[in-house]
């Protein structure tokens, strides 16, 4: 077993004792609420991940608004066509930004789950405010922290961004060390001390994790994609339509067609700039090739997950905002500087930069429905934690004194399924009926693992269980009181989502009676 750090869970669990403490027990006791308890962590934990792409955005407003000053203040031909170009890019860029990743299913799924890649995609969002902002320091600081407690593969972002900083002189060496040495000490202090208490010997989860991806090379036992699965793939897949706004970000076309449309008196040196520069915008060039290069490094691991690529998402967002509010400005700009001009000619263009500028919300409005397809498809993926539900209101239409006591065993495909620590004690909570703090008593939970001392039980103990969840349709000395749909598959010709048995609720033989409510 690979371990990982508990810090992310020690922090948010933290902050819900705080409430608990709030909160009177004679109003409500948290206590005896695992559900609630499960409700209010992920629900601190997308806050965070909430407020971490507000402040990306407000960065990115930042950012552009600062570069129209400088190029205002620039007699350079360079900057002074680079303020034709943020003019109004400042206005949108944010609220596009927010708009682009809300629409988008794998950011707003995933960012209230407790995965080392949520709070890592957390922390490298804000090192990407901090760089925007133009502090470095931070950018870097954050980078190492979220290497060494939640995901060492950020490693390879820090360098890529960690030497486009070096060359562009954002950050000496020497500063570099001392920020990478003291951010690393300061992590080890806090993440070796709680994790090795929690996990009982000395560890650092981080370094075990690199060893098991990199030394080892066994990662590639959870299988293998080609090299090109991220970007023909995973980005594709997790960005949707607005993958074709990113290109915009870098080509000056929406532009410089604005241009023409409104500066029949702009200055002989300012079209020569503009003739110089070509079709290429440089403008976020800087920050997105660094993030380019963490996912080409990183496609050489065979084994390819889409989460391993979240950090990298929000600034493929970034630039697909960028695009987006540059077709705004194309679209609204030059027809509120020309509305009484009556040229036929001109209105013709008009309606084509309006109409390029709808095919932009098109793309984020297809996206959007295509994450609601995503989202629908997905919640049938949850079989083992809908079978654990099914099988309280089982236990609650039958009579406690059948048993003395219920001990269920749960498989790894019905563990990987759905079935949490919360769930779990919440159902030996609303057996027992119980009005103080949640107490198993005569009622147990084992689960199976890949790992050797977690393996399938034997017979002999199996025979102990008075009722499984697997994915078994057929065990000897039980039978099967409901079964629970999962595999989802979209039918695109029918448009719909089929289903197939994935879970079975079994109860040992002679134990009270079959399951009689239907469920849709």
């Amino acid at each position: 077993m690979v371990p990982r750090t508990f810090l992310g869970a020690f922090i948010l669990s933290s902050i819900t004792r705080v409430i608990s403490i709030i909160i009177p027990k004679q109003i409500y006791n948290l206590k005896s609420h695992p559900m609630t308890v499960q409700f209010l962590i992920r629900l601190q934990l997308l806050l965070f991940a909430w407020m971490a792409h507000v402040r990306l955005s407000k960065a990115l407003e930042r950012y552009f608004k600062d570069r129209h000053i400088q190029s205002s203040s620039s007699s350079s031909l360079k900057e002074q066509y680079t303020k034709i170009s943020t003019t109004q890019t400042s206005k949108f860029i944010a609220n596009y930004y927010l708009l682009i990743t809300a629409s988008q299913f794998h950011l707003p799924y995933y960012a209230s789950r407790l995965l080392p890649n949520t709070f890592a995609t957390i922390l490298v969002t804000l090192s990407y405010a901090a760089w925007f902002n133009n502090n470095p320091h931070f950018t870097a600081a954050y980078l190492v922290f979220t290497t060494a407690i939640f995901r060492c593969d950020i490693l390879l972002l820090l360098f890529t961004i960690g030497l486009t900083m070096l060359i562009r002189r954002e950050l000496s060496i020497k500063h570099a060390f001392i920020i990478g040495i003291s951010t690393g000490i300061f992590s080890l202090i806090v993440t070796v001390p709680l994790d090795s208490l929690l996990w009982g010997r000395l560890i650092w989860p981080e370094f075990e994790v690199w060893w098991f991806n990199t030394v080892d090379n066994r990662s590639s036992e959870y299988g293998v994609f080609p090299f090109h699965w991220y970007f023909s793939r995973a980005l594709p897949k997790g960005m949707l339509l607005t993958a074709l706004l990113v290109p915009l970000a870098f080509i000056r076309l929406p532009e410089s067609s604005t241009t023409k449309l409104q500066t029949q008196k702009q200055s002989t040196s300012i079209q020569q700039a503009s003739r110089r520069l070509g079709m290429v915008d440089l403008n976020l060039l800087h920050f997105f090739v660094p993030v380019c290069g963490f996912i080409l490094i990183y496609s050489f691991l065979p084994h390819k997950e889409i989460r391993f690529i979240f950090p990298a998402i929000p600034m493929f967002n970034v630039c697909a905002a960028y695009g987006m509010s540059k077709l705004h400005h194309m679209a609204f700009s030059a027809s509120n500087q020309h509305e009484s001009m009556k040229s036929k000619r001109r209105n013709y263009k008009l309606f084509i930069l309006r109409g390029i500028y709808l095919c932009g919300l098109g793309s984020i409005a297809c996206t959007l429905l295509g994450s609601i397809i995503f989202m629908n498809i997905s919640k049938e993926n949850y079989p083992g934690g809908v079978a654990l539900e099914r099988l309280r209101y089982h236990l609650e239409q039958e009579t406690s004194e059948k048993w003395n006591t219920i001990h269920v065993h749960i498989d790894v495909a019905s563990a990987m399924t759905g079935v949490s620590l919360f769930g779990q004690r919440y159902i030996s909570y609303r057996y027992l009926n119980r009005e103080e703090e949640v107490y198993e008593g005569p009622f147990h939970i084992s689960k199976s693992g890949y790992e050797e001392e977690n393996s399938s039980k034997g017979s002999t103990e199996m025979a102990l269980f008075t009722h499984l969840i697997t994915e078994q349709q057929s065990v000897e000395g039980y039978y099967v009181i409901d079964t629970i749909q999962g595999h989802p598959r979209l039918d695109i010709r029918n448009f719909r989502i089929e289903t197939q048995d994935a879970i079975y609720i079994q109860e040992r033989t002679g134990l009270g009676t079959k399951l009689t409510r239907q469920y849709k």
